[in-house]
C-alpha cells in the first residue's frame, strides 16, 4: 500500500543517516569535482576536502544533481508514495531548485518547496512537515502550513577565515587579507530572498566570536519557536558543540541538535565555521487531526 506522502530533500539537508531514516526523508545527493574526477558529495569529507586543497591550493567544484537525477528519484518515489514534497537549497545560491521544479513537469503529485535557506533551515521546513504528516494533515494542508512558515526562518553562519570564500572567487583578496589581518569574523545570513548577505562583523578569538554569533542571534529576535533549533558545523574547535548546545538548553530549547555540514555546505564557508537555525514565528503546536 502506497503512503500519502513520501519527504525527499538535497543532500545540503546536512542531516545524518539516522535521522533521515527515523523522519523517513529520502536524500539525492549534490555532486563534488575534484581533480576532473566527479563524486556525490557523501563520498568525500569535509577534512578530507580541506586537506586536498591546502595542500595543493587547488578547489574543488559543487553542483547540484541535474534533471535527468531529479526525475529518476521522483519517478522512484512515486512508486511507493502518492505525493511528494522535495525540499531544496535557496534559489538564491544554487540551481538545486529550478533542476527540480523542471524535473517535476508541473506534476500535481510533486512540490518543489525553496527553502530559501540551507542546512539545518531545510531540515526545520522538514520536521515541520513530518510533524503535520504524523498527525492527520493531508498533502494539500501539509504543503500550505509549511510554505506559511517559510518566511520565518532565521538561517546563519558565522566564518572564521575568508580564504575558502576567496579561493572560490566569493570576495576579494583585499578583504581576505583585511578581515584576516584584523580577525574579523562575519556572519553569512540568507536574506529573504534566499541569498547570502553580510551581517554583523566579530572580532577576536574564533571561540569568542562563536559565543558572540550564537548569544546575539538568539537575542535580535523576539518570538523563537523553542521546539527546534540546529546549529551545523564545517569543523569547530574543542568544545564549541558543547558550548553551543549549553547556550541552546540555558536558552529553552527543546530539541537540541548539532549536525555537520555536508561538503557541500561547508566547504566554500571553510574550517571552523558554525551555524544555527530556528523559526521565529512562535509556538506552532501541532494538533493531531480527527
Amino acid at each position: 500500500m502506497k503512503k500519502e506522502i513520501q519527504l525527499s530533500a538535497e543532500s545540503t539537508i546536512d542531516l545524518p543517516q539516522e535521522d533521515l531514516e527515523a523522519w523517513d526523508i529520502k536524500i539525492l545527493h549534490f555532486h563534488l569535482e575534484k581533480e576532473g574526477k566527479t563524486y556525490f558529495d557523501n563520498e568525500m569529507t569535509l577534512p578530507e576536502m580541506f586537506e586536498f586543497t591546502e595542500k595543493t591550493g587547488i578547489m574543488c567544484r559543487t553542483a547540484a544533481p541535474n534533471i535527468d537525477e531529479e526525475e529518476r528519484h521522483f519517478s522512484s518515489l512515486l512508486e511507493n508514495a502518492d505525493h511528494i514534497i522535495h525540499f531544496t537549497i535557496s534559489s538564491g545560491i544554487s540551481s538545486g531548485y529550478n533542476n527540480a521544479v523542471v524535473a517535476a513537469h508541473e506534476n500535481p503529485n510533486i512540490t518543489v518547496i525553496d527553502s530559501h535557506g540551507t542546512a539545518g533551515a531545510i531540515a526545520l521546513l522538514a520536521f515541520y512537515a513530518r510533524d503535520l504528516i504524523n498527525a492527520g494533515y493531508h498533502y494539500e494542508d501539509v504543503v500550505k502550513m509549511v510554505m506559511a512558515r517559510r518566511d520565518f526562518l532565521q538561517c546563519s553562519f558565522v566564518i572564521d577565515k575568508l580564504n575558502y570564500l576567496y579561493k572560490g572567487g566569493r570576495c576579494s583578496r583585499l578583504a581576505m587579507l583585511g578581515a584576516n589581518l584584523l580577525r574579523i569574523r562575519p556572519e553569512i545570513i540568507c536574506d529573504p530572498e534566499g541569498k547570502f548577505a553580510i551581517g554583523k562583523k566579530h572580532r577576536g578569538p574564533t571561540v569568542k566570536c562563536i559565543r558572540e554569533y550564537v548569544e546575539n542571534m538568539l537575542a535580535a529576535y523576539p518570538n523563537i519557536d523553542k521546539k527546534r533549533v540546529f546549529f551545523t558545523q564545517s569543523t569547530a574547535p574543542e568544545g564549541v558543540k558543547e558550548m553551543c548546545i549549553q547556550i541552546a538548553k540555558d536558552f529553552g530549547f527543546e530539541e537540541i541538535r548539532y549536525t555537520q555540514a555536508s561538503p557541500t555546505n561547508g566547504y566554500h564557508a571553510g574550517p571552523n565555521v558554525v551555524g544555527i537555525h530556528f523559526f521565529y514565528d512562535g509556538p506552532h503546536d501541532v494538533v493531531p487531526q480527527k
